[in-house]
């Protein structure tokens, strides 16, 4: 049986560490305790915030409604075919142990995506991503309850939606599923496994350890990521933060030629929509790499992070990065879009 309580602190259910209260809270560890929280008075009178986890999310304010902590765990193999293994994983199973366990067995294509703070269930609600990879890459299908229909639904990859940093959690669906457990695929590393090692950071570690870049394995791609996570990122247990709190801006072919004139020296992708630039680097260039104002400041080793240095508000986290935004749309001509979820 759950239990709904009244006026609970959020500080421990936000990385970011900010003291904000919900006029109601509640845990849901299995599919029958959210059947049964839908049929409640406080569900329906409620606005309510689903917290698969609370990694990428920014509290402004208390939540005037219900919060709810999805719990659910337990994870196994469903399926086989060949050389490919379907993983389904409940949405409180730690994303990144999965990922180290899958590689473990020698199953590839989760190893770009190792050590990125979040359980499962966050996983394609943002489609999270680093170093050329995405959770759509490896998402089979994501499982959920829809809270208007109050039915089960299992939907695709492609149901999905999935953008850069977006989904159809984010957009249509935001508040409105609650995600249950997820099937992420993956293949036996064999001869032809070709790894993305398109970042200069992956490449020189490549370098500075005399590892074969036509020889390496999965094992050691997810290795040289996790050392260079732990070198240029706050431990969260620690420092309040959300990891990037901007997305990589994507510019035109257009817009990016009329920048690089004036700034040769900027960093930038190719991807399917257009050039994608750094946005840590753009943060860096107007001056606020490791600058601090009130309790709040960018991370010394990444212009990307914003940290909470010991009390800060919700409001002054977004009033920090407010200013950010500005200066890099002065300088830049480019707007900066929060990958953290403000409320």
């Amino acid at each position: 049986m759950i239990e709904i309580q009244k006026n609970i602190s959020l500080k421990p259910y936000n990385t970011f560490a900010v003291d904000v209260q919900a006029d109601f809270f509640v845990e849901v560890k299995d599919e029958q305790d959210i059947f049964y929280l839908i049929s409640t008075d406080v569900f329906a009178s409620q606005p309510h915030l689903i917290l698969g986890w609370w990694a990428n999310i920014l509290f402004t304010k208390n939540y005037n409604g219900l919060v709810i902590k999805v719990s659910l765990l337990g994870k196994k193999v469903v399926k086989q075919d060949g050389n490919t293994v379907y993983i389904k994983a409940g949405a409180w199973e730690n994303r990144h142990e999965l990922m180290m366990r899958a590689l473990k067995q020698w199953y590839v294509w989760g190893e770009n995506l190792v050590l990125i703070p979040g359980q499962v269930g966050a996983a394609p609600v943002g489609n999270i991503g680093a170093y050329g990879k995405e959770a759509k890459d490896i998402i089979y299908e994501v499982e959920g309850v829809d809270l208007t229909t109050k039915e089960k639904k299992v939907r695709t990859n492609s149901d999905c939606k999935f953008g850069y940093r977006d989904s159809i959690f984010k957009q249509e669906l935001k508040n409105k599923v609650i995600i249950t457990a997820v099937t992420f695929v993956f293949e036996k590393q064999s001869t032809g496994y070709v790894p993305d090692i398109q970042y200069n950071d992956i490449q020189d570690s490549i370098w500075e350890q005399w590892i074969d870049p036509t020889e390496i394995t999965a094992q050691e791609i997810a290795n040289i990521i996790i050392s260079i996570r732990e070198n240029k990122l706050p431990d969260w247990t620690k420092i309040g933060t959300a990891g990037s709190f901007f997305k990589n801006p994507v510019l035109t072919q257009k817009q990016y030629e009329k920048l690089l004139v004036k700034y040769p020296e900027l960093k930038w992708n190719i991807v399917a929509n257009g050039i994608k630039l750094s946005a840590g680097q753009l943060i860096e260039l107007v001056g606020y790499k490791g600058k601090s104002q009130w309790a709040v400041g960018t991370y010394v080793n990444h212009a990307l992070i914003i940290v909470n240095n010991g009390g800060a508000s919700g409001a002054e986290i977004r009033a920090f990065a407010q200013a950010i935004q500005k200066k890099v749309l002065e300088l830049f001509w480019v707007t900066l879009e929060p990958e953290v979820i403000v409320i």
